[in-house]
């Protein structure tokens, strides 16, 4: 894994925990999760708690990362940035 942090933020989704383990296999290393934190704002103000690294990857509990995202190839993010948000595909599962 590059030199970003991870965390999958769960609540009650019913696939959180293979979502979990595709997450870690397709970045490369351990990924933090964060589950069962009542209230959003509160949960993502945790996460920032949990990570070691000032930036980090963040992924809801109902996200499946696309297997061939490399990052490796994601830069810092520029000062004055917060956030960087990539696109996401909604795929059916049926």
């Amino acid at each position: 894994m590059n030199s970003f942090d991870a965390v999958l933020l769960s609540y009650d989704e019913p696939m959180a925990t293979s979502l979990h383990s595709r997450l870690q296999r397709t970045l490369g290393g351990a990924v933090k999760r964060l589950h069962g934190v009542h209230g959003m704002r509160r949960a993502y103000l945790l996460c920032a708690e949990v990570v070691d690294r000032e930036q980090f990857f963040l992924a809801d509990g109902d996200f499946a990362i696309d297997t061939g995202f490399d990052p490796a190839t994601v830069e810092p993010l520029d000062k004055g940035a917060s956030m960087r948000v990539w696109r996401a595909v909604n795929r059916s599962t049926v």
